[in-house]
């Protein structure tokens, strides 16, 4: 590990050049033969087209005006550049609350959170809940700088993370919160700082199957799980082993970025009462944009491959570390996630709190903001008296 830590004020700008190419492309795309309304093939030429036409039109300055509002830091730990948002609590004492993302978002999923965490009291709640918050973009996603070549497992994010809130940032005792990605990551840096990390909330998350014996719900898991792979899983193995293939599509055409990662917004996100998708749709153009403007479509996907081809890069089962967790288990997907027992998740952590919730989807920051705004309250709440905080 080098010894290279420093924090500086950043302004991210989308790229011009990038963009004017995008709106040239966008003019200019070619879709393939409509041949179903349905998704079972994969994305609707229809849809696909509409989401197209609405990206020409995206208010790309109106974006960058939304950026503008935030504060943004470059950290230079470990050899690279770290975007992150920082965010700071109103409050008396407001706890510093680290969150990641996952694939196929960014930074900006987090966006409608942001307030309803750092100042509480002006949207119903206490003020004593209030978090300090710091939301990073994983290494080569958005504006970090790309991982190595073969990327980066979780527990070596989970490093830099440590160092960024501890040591940059003085955050010695911390909470942490996590899905997708941003899940494998929160539960590294509990294995590995359980005297820094306060405790940690998990939001739906994968997790590695043991060696049998499983109990009867485990075993249930296990099917559901394969199932669920087979039908579902082509774009993680597709990314897991031969990201470099897919990402040279990704980052050359507009119309692949959408249908990928459209595709996976409109299938993971729960929906609306009157059954439209939760991911708000200028969000969604956002992260298009943000993938698009940044070339970081094709980095990534690396987190992928580094999991698959890194020995012990899976959490390991048994001895779980002390740091108390609560997992929630969204659901209301259009396509349903395996939704894991707790009693497999009882092998990788000391569970604290577990609950399930029908509706917020894989995007629960974006469907449902403030019930995970009070999930989070609640969960720390009893934790910030254990904290040795200095802001």
């Amino acid at each position: 590990m080098t010894n290279d830590l420093a924090v500086e004020s950043f302004r991210p700008l989308l790229d011009t050049e990038a963009l004017e190419e995008l709106r040239d492309r966008l003019k200019h795309r070619r879709l393939p033969p409509a041949d179903s309304e349905g998704w079972e093939r994969g994305v609707p030429v229809r849809w696909l087209a509409q989401l197209l036409a609405d990206w020409q039109t995206f208010d790309v300055a109106r974006f960058q005006a939304r950026l503008d509002e935030l504060t943004h830091l470059r950290a230079h730990v470990d050899g690279r550049a770290v975007h992150l948002v920082h965010a700071p609590g109103r409050g008396p004492d407001p706890l510093p609350l680290l969150l990641t993302h996952g694939w196929p978002g960014s930074f900006c999923e987090y966006l409608p959170l942001l307030p309803l965490l750092t100042d509480p009291a002006a949207h119903g709640g206490d003020p004593a809940d209030a978090f300090t918050v710091v939301v990073p973009s994983l290494p080569g996603f958005g504006f970090s700088a790309p991982p190595p070549p073969g990327g980066l497992t979780a527990e070596a994010v989970a490093a830099s993370w440590h160092r960024i809130m501890a040591d940059a940032l003085g955050y010695p005792r911390y909470a942490a919160h996590g899905s997708d990605l941003g899940a494998g990551v929160t539960a590294r840096l509990a294995r590995a700082h359980p005297d820094a990390v306060l405790g940690i909330h998990l939001a739906t998350p994968g997790l590695p199957t043991p060696p049998p014996p499983w109990t009867p719900a485990e075993q249930a898991y296990v099917a559901e799980a394969e199932a669920w792979t087979a039908e579902e899983g082509g774009y993680a193995h597709e990314q897991a082993t031969k990201p470099t293939t897919l990402g040279a599509a990704l980052h050359d055409s507009p119309v692949a970025l959408a249908a990928w990662i459209g595709e996976k917004v409109e299938a993971w996100s729960s929906t609306t009462g009157d059954g439209e998708t939760a991911f708000d749709r200028d969000l969604l153009l956002g992260t298009l944009t943000l993938y698009w403007a940044t070339g970081t479509a094709a980095s990534s996907l690396q987190p992928y491959w580094a999991a698959r081809h890194t020995p012990g890069s899976a959490l390991p089962a048994g001895s779980p570390p002390s740091v108390p967790t609560a997992v929630s288990i969204f659901g209301g997907e259009r396509v349903p996630f395996p939704k894991p027992p707790k009693e497999l998740a009882e092998r990788h952590f000391t569970v604290t709190g577990w609950a399930g919730h029908d509706r917020g989807g894989h995007f629960p920051a974006v469907a449902e903001p403030q019930l995970l705004a009070e999930i989070l309250r609640d969960t720390f709440r009893p934790l910030r008296r254990r904290a040795d905080i200095t802001t």
